[in-house]
């Protein structure tokens, strides 16, 4: 493939602390300590570049820390925008068995201008490689002189413009309302989060598939499900897969989406079908075998930087079971 931008509009600060377990309203003491870049769409890129995937990550880093990029794996990927504020830090407690407790700090809001600038810088990158994906992943920050979210349109209409697909990873309000603008060809939501965008609990595989063909109707190329213990679907008008893989152990959840994700972008692009011109086509059921293995390699790790795809596990992909009842329970929003 060509080549992958991703857009991370909120990066931040990562520190985890692995414990062998959390006492609450107590003194805990880390055995180690990780602290470096991070944000969804910053994950997948890291990850992408590993599988020797083109790639370029756009991040916005306040002026005050971009000393932090110093201190990140594979700067040179990184196309950065010097914007006011102070970047966020996360925080994460992870237990021995794999348990995660995080504390996130929000997003900082970003002014228009400086959304522009980042806008462009993306669309530069895109142009410039060709490329074939344009991600935007993690928490969307507020417009500082809209007081609204930052406005994806400009962003994703360049972007359809050139030729290359949008594939969007986040949640809540900007996830509902830009699932429906028609501008996105790829979302990644778990299962709760397509419960609550179709508006009903989802209680076998066959309402997942149900789910993800209502969300096709509205102009969402793909569907990639991430079912939890359930494993995952990949979902288009026309075509779908159920995959799996299992995990070499559970060390930290915290991450595998952004793996899989880069998984789906690294083999879901026919070569051969450049030839006849156009939007190439997406190769569904090997993208999500590489999807739900790099998803499953990425829960083994004690942090979101993934250094090697060797030891990513055997996937099993098959054509789905609509019968077969989804052992996570899905959760409805009021």
């Amino acid at each position: 493939m060509s080549g992958v931008v991703t857009l991370t509009p909120a990066p931040v600060l990562d520190r985890t602390y692995l414990v062998r377990s959390l006492a609450h309203g107590k003194v805990n003491r880390s055995y180690e300590i990780h602290e470096y870049m991070s944000g969804k769409g910053l994950n997948v890129a890291r990850t992408l570049h590993i599988a020797r995937v083109p790639v370029a990550g756009v991040l916005p880093i306040g002026r005050d820390d971009e000393h932090l990029l110093f201190r990140t794996p594979y700067p040179h990927i990184l196309r950065i925008v010097p914007i006011l504020g102070r970047i966020r830090v996360n925080t994460a407690i992870v237990e021995d068995g794999g348990r995660t407790t995080n504390v996130n700090q929000g997003a900082i809001p970003m002014s228009s201008a400086d959304w522009q600038r980042v806008v462009d810088l993306a669309v530069e990158q895109l142009m410039e490689m060709d490329a074939d994906w344009m991600v935007v992943s993690g928490t969307h920050p507020f417009d500082s002189d809209t007081g609204d979210y930052l406005d994806m349109t400009q962003l994703f209409e360049r972007t359809r413009e050139a030729g290359a697909r949008v594939a969007l990873d986040t949640s809540g309000a900007p996830l509902e309302r830009l699932t429906r603008s028609g501008l996105v060809n790829l979302i990644k939501p778990n299962a709760d989060e397509l419960a609550n965008l179709v508006g009903r609990n989802l209680y076998t595989v066959g309402d997942a598939l149900d789910a993800g063909r209502e969300l096709n109707g509205l102009g969402i190329e793909v569907g990639l499900v991430s079912l939890g213990a359930d494993g995952a679907l990949a979902i288009t008008a026309d075509e779908a897969w159920w995959g799996a893989a299992v995990a070499p152990g559970l060390v930290n959840t915290t991450g595998a989406g952004d793996a899989t994700l880069a998984g789906f972008l690294a083999d879901s692009i026919r070569e051969e079908s450049r030839l006849g011109g156009g939007m190439p086509r997406l190769d569904l059921e090997h993208a999500l075998a590489t999807a739900v293995s790099w998803g499953a390699l990425a829960v083994s790790l004690p942090t979101t930087l993934i250094t090697n795809l060797a030891d990513a596990p055997a996937p099993v992909v098959q054509v789905p079971d609509p019968a077969r009842e989804l052992l996570e329970t899905t959760h409805l929003v009021a």
